[in-house]
C-alpha cells in the first residue's frame, strides 16, 4: 500500500508542475482535462503454488463485466503523457473442478467444484504514453497501471453436481472467512485513443479509447488464520492451514469515453451569446482620421458608436508585461488581457495578435522570444473563454521599432504586444 500511495502522491505533484506551463506549449490544442466513463470484461484466474494436481485436475477462469469512471491529465506539449485515476468495479476468482475424480465418483454424482467469487472496487492509476501528436485523429498508446482492489463481499462455495441437477455442498460469504480482503496487481496496459471534435464551433476533443491489459496479482488472497492453522473447516469439523499462495491474475478489455472539462466550462459560458442582438443600424458611421494605434477602451468606444475598427490596431505598450528574456505573463498584466478577451467574446471579433522586442540580444533570439509571447498571449485568452478560430498570431523581433531602441524608455515601447482587428 506504501508504494501504491507514493505513485499517487509523485502523480499529483507531476500534474501540478506541468498543469501551469502546458497552455504555452500548444495554443492549438487546449484540452487536457478529461472526464469519462467505460464499460468491459474482465478474464479472471486463479493461481496456486502448490495446487495438487491430481487431486485438483481442471481449472476455470470466471468472466466478470468491468465498469469504471476516471478523470484524466495529459501533459507535454503533444499530449503523449497521460495519468488516469480510475475507480473500477468487476469480480475476480476462479473454479476447481473435477476434484478428486482419480477416486471415481459415485453414481449419480457429475462433477464437485470449488469456486471463490470477490466483488471489488479498484483503485486504478494507469500511466500511458500516447503515439503521435495531439492533432491526431488515431494515437496508439502504451503504459502500467498499478491497482489496489478492495473486496466488498462474495462467497466461496464447495458443491457437488449430480445428474439429476440436484446440488449438495456449502457457500460461506466472503466476510464470514479469513479471505484477504486487499488486492493488489500491475496491469501493462495497450490500447488506441480516436479523437473527435465536438461542440458548435468543433473546439472540444473528446476521445474513445479501446484498451487491454493484462493483470499480474502481487497479494495472496489466503487470509492470515488460514496461514496460521486458525481457520475453520465447516465441512471436517477442524482447523486446517496453507503453506502455499493463491493469487488471482486476469486480462481486461474495455472501451473508455472522455468528454473535457472545457465542454461544460464553454458552454455555459456561450449561452448568453443566443439572445445577443445586433444595434439597429441608424446611419452611416462619420469618417474618422485614422491613427497608428489605438487603446482597447477607444476601440470598445468606436463600436458602441456603430463604427467599423476593421483594421485598426491595438496598442499594448505597458499595459502587458513578461519576465525579462521570457515569455511568461505577469500577473498585473491579466485585468488588461480579461478586459480583451470579454470584448473579443461580446462582438466575436477576430484578432491577430503580433509580438516584438527591442534590440537587446541577437536576431534570432529576439524572433523566437516575439513568437512565444504572441502564442502564450494566444494561449491566455483562449483560458478566458476566447473561439480559438478567432485568434491568430504573427511575430517580427526587434524589426518593427515604434521609436528609437536607444534608451530605456524606446525599449520600453518597442518590447510590445500589438492586436490588429480583422
Amino acid at each position: 500500500m506504501k508504494s501504491i500511495a507514493k505513485v499517487i502522491v509523485a502523480s499529483a505533484l507531476l500534474m501540478g508542475l506541468t498543469q501551469g506551463s502546458y497552455a504555452q506549449n500548444d495554443p492549438g490544442y487546449s484540452d487536457s482535462w478529461y472526464i469519462g466513463g467505460g464499460v468491459g470484461a474482465n478474464y479472471s484466474m486463479m493461481r496456486f503454488s502448490d495446487l495438487n494436481k491430481d487431486r485438483f485436475p481442471s481449472k476455470e477462469g470466471m468472466l466478470s463485466p468491468l465498469y469504471s469512471v476516471f478523470v484524466q491529465g495529459e501533459f507535454g506539449a503533444q499530449h503523449n503523457f497521460v495519468v488516469r485515476p480510475q475507480l473500477s468495479f468487476l469480480w475476480r476468482g476462479g473454479k476447481l473442478t473435477e476434484i478428486d475424480k482419480f477416486d471415481a465418483y459415485p453414481k449419480g454424482v457429475e462433477d464437485i467444484n470449488y469456486r471463490v467469487k470477490s466483488y471489488y472496487l479498484d483503485v486504478r492509476l494507469p500511466l500511458l504514453y500516447q503515439f503521435g501528436k495531439a492533432s491526431c485523429g488515431v494515437r496508439p498508446y502504451l503504459g502500467v497501471t498499478p491497482i489496489a482492489g478492495f473486496s466488498l463481499g462474495g462467497d466461496i462455495r464447495l458443491h457437488e453436481e449430480n445428474t439429476d441437477f440436484s446440488v449438495a455442498g456449502y457457500e460461506v460469504d466472503l466476510n464470514k472467512s479469513n479471505f484477504n480482503s486487499v488486492y493488489l496487481a500491475v496491469a501493462p496496459t495497450i490500447g488506441v485513443r480516436f479523437n473527435f471534435r465536438t461542440g458548435r464551433k468543433a473546439q472540444n476533443v473528446c476521445f474513445v479509447n479501446l484498451e487491454a491489459s493484462y493483470e499480474i496479482g502481487l497479494t495472496d488472497t489466503y487470509g492470515s488464520k488460514e496461514k496460521d492453522g486458525e481457520a475453520f473447516d465447516v465441512v471436517s469439523g477442524s482447523n486446517y492451514a496453507f503453506d502455499g499462495t493463491r493469487k488471482f491474475s486476469g486480462f481486461n478489455v474495455q472501451a473508455m469515453v472522455g468528454i473535457p472539462f472545457s465542454a461544460f466550462k464553454r458552454c455555459k459560458e456561450e449561452a448568453p451569446r443566443e439572445t445577443y442582438v445586433e444595434p439597429a443600424y441608424v446611419a452611416p458611421a462619420p469618417v474618422v482620421e485614422e491613427k497608428p494605434c489605438y487603446t482597447l477602451d477607444e476601440i470598445n468606444d468606436l463600436m458602441a458608436q456603430g463604427q467599423s475598427v476593421r483594421g485598426k490596431t491595438i496598442c499594448a505598450i505597458s499595459d502587458i508585461n513578461f519576465d525579462f528574456a521570457k515569455s511568461n505573463i505577469q500577473p498585473q498584466s491579466y485585468p488588461y488581457l480579461n478586459k480583451l478577451a470579454q470584448t473579443i467574446i461580446r462582438t466575436n471579433t477576430a484578432i491577430e495578435v503580433r509580438g516584438h522586442t527591442d534590440n537587446v540580444g541577437s536576431d534570432e533570439v529576439n524572433l523566437n522570444l516575439s513568437k512565444q509571447r504572441a502564442e502564450a498571449v494566444v494561449s491566455y485568452l483562449v483560458k478566458q473563454g476566447v473561439n480559438r478560430n478567432n485568434l491568430s498570431y504573427s511575430y517580427y523581433g526587434a524589426s518593427r521599432p515604434l521609436t528609437s531602441n536607444d534608451t530605456e524608455d524606446g525599449r520600453t515601447m518597442n518590447r510590445r504586444v500589438e492586436f490588429v482587428i480583422r
